[in-house]
């Protein structure tokens, strides 16, 4: 069974319907006037994919009444589609500012990013007010899209002052992009910066890998004993050609800290082996004979098997 939904200008109608075929049409009758939305499986009942070719004012319609979050979901994927539409743009902004659901607002933010600067800029704009740290986050991380003070100074502030970690973290990758010049201060301020879960700390260590920052090589490699995001930093940048990372993470082997030396093994494992694989394995033949701990010895015997393995 199959439910349609027709709106109309005053009300809506519930058909009902039969999938019995692996390829049917289903054509409704008595519509009397111009529907204003179609929303095929009323309710989301059934597994599946849509295509369902729709009018702008179709989908906007639907965008704004459909109780299902599947189908504003789905409306949105279809009206992302049709950028130079300005009624498109207008239900993607109301979406993004006014939908009663936090996530139909990111979602509509996501959306938007893919727009050009002048017709996203003024709903991101007011998306970074939003009540909810999600959507607040989600508006700063879609303007890294875009180039301008505006981006910066926006970023900026809620890096600065924003009540969230999560909105923090991604108003820190915003700005290292929107203002590369002063990434440098920005990265290491961020790096000493206590947040629950490390939210922050984790976002100055994406943007490391993300510019390649050798500067903060030292930062990095203090924070180690502290999470594991530090080892694969070092990793990744090792693995890219710097030579001091690349020691420091070997060094790291050997750690009397059995959690870092776990964590440095997966690093090679994870970040350096899939960067180079042929430094990872050089570097790990080398240092093998001198390893300490039988544990941490025994897991690099084996991740060296691993590796040469086609």
């Amino acid at each position: 069974p199959v439910r349609i939904r027709i709106g109309f200008h005053g009300g809506e109608r519930l058909y009902h319907g039969q999938l019995d075929a692996r390829e049917q049409t289903i054509v409704i009758d008595s519509v009397n006037a111009e529907p204003t939305m179609v929303v095929f499986d009323d309710g989301n009942r059934i597994l599946k994919s849509l295509s369902f070719d729709q009018p702008t004012a179709w989908l906007a319609d639907q965008l704004r009444h459909d109780a299902n979050l599947w189908d504003r979901q789905w409306a949105i994927g279809q009206l992302s589609q049709h950028k130079t539409d300005r009624e498109a743009v207008f239900a993607l902004t109301e979406a993004a500012t006014r939908d009663d659901y936090y996530l139909t607002r990111v979602q509509a933010i996501q959306a938007l990013a893919e727009f050009p600067a002048a017709t996203a800029m003024g709903a991101l704009s007011d998306a970074v007010k939003d009540s909810s740290a999600a959507v607040r986050a989600a508006a700063i991380t879609a303007m890294a899209k875009f180039d301008g003070e505006t981006v910066a100074g926006t970023a900026r502030e809620a890096f600065l002052r924003d009540s969230s970690y999560e909105v923090r973290a991604a108003a820190l990758l915003t700005l290292v992009r929107a203002d590369s010049a002063h990434a440098h201060d920005l990265v290491s301020s961020a790096i000493a910066t206590p947040s629950y879960r490390d939210a922050i700390q984790g976002a100055a260590f994406t943007a490391v890998i993300q510019t390649n920052d050798t500067s903060v090589i030292g930062l990095v490699d203090a924070a180690i004993g502290q999470q594991e995001f530090a080892a694969h930093v070092l990793a990744s940048l090792g693995a890219r050609g710097n030579a001091h990372a690349l020691d420091l993470i070997t060094g790291h082997l050997n750690d009397t800290r059995a959690a870092v030396r776990r964590w440095t093994v997966s690093a090679f494992r994870n970040s350096m082996a899939r960067i180079d694989k042929v430094v990872a394995l050089q570097r790990l033949k080398g240092a093998v004979a001198s390893l300490t701990y039988p544990d941490t010895r025994r897991q690099v015997t084996d991740l060296i098997a691993a590796l040469e393995k086609p």
